[in-house]
């Protein structure tokens, strides 16, 4: 799955891609030519007169009144915002078909670069499914709109396999858990989007993510990964078993709820890290 489309109402991904595409191609074209038209219609309408009396007689002949000029101005301008959004896009896409590559995985290989990697690693890393640009398009675009791989196994590169992605994937995680801060809630904060007894800056300035926000505590304890001026993201630690794994709690919560957790020896505590 690359993205959800909310203006289609349904995911993007392996199966759809290639009709997705062709959507945002046709859609600028459509507008353009509904630009043009509008665009010479307008003209018609405007210099009428000049037509009357100094044409040929044979000029098509536009007439608008007030409201119809506004209508035509209103469609005009619909139909230019169409052709920049949808153009951009589209152009968005088709780079992402030529690198052969999902927005996740945009994520995740630009990370790679930057990570420290382990003696036992290859010194750099190598995206697997980066085949060509020309093979990358044809594995998207058929005459028959379906792709070539089944959307399990795909064609890699020399020196990679099909699990090269998400291992690499799963040492991000870690690296990632390896660097989380601890913070104990010293307020509590019952899960609103909209926290109003928080402040007003906490109010203004929430995250702009589907993530779900956690209710919290005195006394609990959370483990950030992210920050934000006045929010943290980040993932209750919890001794049960229950609520290990799939049902981990994680999500945002206002800043000003919680205080870092520093040891005498500055270090992140090793109890904490081994819970969570």
């Amino acid at each position: 799955m690359d993205h959800h489309c909310p203006w289609i109402n349904i995911c993007c991904g392996h199966l759809n891609h290639a009709k997705f595409t062709y959507f945002l191609f046709f859609a600028p074209i459509g507008c353009m030519h509904a630009t043009f038209i509008l665009i010479a219609s307008t003209y018609r309408a405007l210099y009428r007169p000049y037509y009357m009396y100094y044409g040929t007689g044979h000029e098509p002949l536009v007439e608008l009144g007030l409201y119809g000029f506004l209508i035509c101005m209103f469609a005009l301008g619909l139909a230019i915002g169409v052709i920049i959004a949808v153009g951009m896009l589209l152009c968005i896409q088709v780079r992402s078909m030529i690198r052969n590559e999902t927005g996740i995985e945009s994520w995740i290989k630009d990370k790679a670069f930057y990570r420290a990697r382990g003696p036992e690693e290859p010194e750099e890393f190598i995206y697997p499914y980066n085949v060509g640009r020309w093979k990358n398009l044809r594995q998207v675009i058929t005459w028959s709109g379906i792709p070539v791989s089944d959307g399990v196994n795909w064609e890699v590169r020399d020196g990679c396999d099909q699990y090269t992605l998400t291992v690499e994937q799963i040492k991000q995680k870690e690296d990632k858990k390896d660097r989380s801060i601890a913070y104990a809630i010293r307020e509590a904060y019952s899960g609103s989007i909209l926290p109003v007894t928080k402040g007003c800056k906490v109010c203004c300035c929430v995250p702009f993510s589907d993530e779900p926000r956690i209710p919290t505590e005195i006394g609990d304890k959370v483990l950030v990964t992210r920050w934000k001026r006045h929010w943290l993201y980040g993932e209750k630690v919890t001794t049960s078993d229950k609520l290990k794994g799939k049902n981990r709690i994680r999500g945002w919560f206002p800043r000003r709820c919680a205080v870092e957790v520093i040891c005498d020896n500055g270090m992140f505590p090793h109890d904490t890290k081994k819970d969570a």
